[in-house]
């Protein structure tokens, strides 16, 4: 089991609580999702898709948020959006950023594909949106403040990179490991500003057995 360290300090809130919390984005407490074990045989990595373009402005805070700049933009095309994680994310993990619209259009045709892990609604309509996203349970946040989509974002990185690390440390490849484990760190610090010290004490012996 892969997972035995690295449970949720802070349960994802239920639908009610999180239209409480979009309403009020400022300030917006990120949560860790349950994890996950990876299954190294089969796994490729993670993928980062925009159904909407990146917004130049915060460019460089995705970037460093998802540890790539290789996002996948599908500039509004649908179709497009839906036949990429199809066929081109088998065996990755998925993060989505949809609009509001586009996204009640696509999210329903593609969450439960097992690639897809995170879906992030930005749009101006929050409330009005929250109402179907509200049923998609990889429907992480729906909002219209950066300031609320990249610490939950930050934050789900975090975890997947920590499922990845625990495989990869259990596999024996230390050095690998250890790489996964230190982006977790990064983002929980940096993007996330997370405060539960008894779990950022568990990711430092994470560390250490690395070594």
């Amino acid at each position: 089991n892969t997972s035995h360290n690295t449970k949720s300090p802070t349960p994802p809130p239920n639908s009610a609580a999180l239209a409480n919390k979009m309403t009020a984005p400022s300030p917006y407490t990120p949560y860790l999702p349950p994890a996950q074990p990876i299954d190294l045989s089969t796994f490729k990595g993670f993928k980062f898709v925009t159904l909407d373009d990146l917004v130049v402005e915060t460019r460089d805070i995705d970037d460093d948020v998802s540890g790539t700049f290789e996002w996948q933009m599908c500039a509004g095309q649908e179709d497009l959006c839906i036949k990429f994680i199809r066929e081109k994310c088998v065996n990755k993990r998925t993060f989505l950023i949809t609009s509001g619209g586009r996204g009640k259009n696509v999210v329903p045709q593609i969450h439960d594909l097992p690639q897809l892990y995170a879906i992030y609604v930005y749009c101006q309509d929050v409330v009005g949106h929250q109402q179907w996203a509200s049923k998609f349970s990889k429907v992480r946040i729906v909002c219209n403040d950066d300031r609320v989509l990249h610490p939950q974002l930050a934050a789900d990185v975090a975890q997947a990179n920590i499922d990845w690390g625990n495989a990869l440390l259990n596999a024996g490849k230390r050095d690998e490991a250890k790489t996964k484990f230190q982006k977790a760190l990064d983002n929980l610090t940096k993007h996330v500003k997370f405060s539960d010290q008894g779990f950022m004490n568990q990711m430092q012996k994470k560390l250490a057995e690395c070594n």
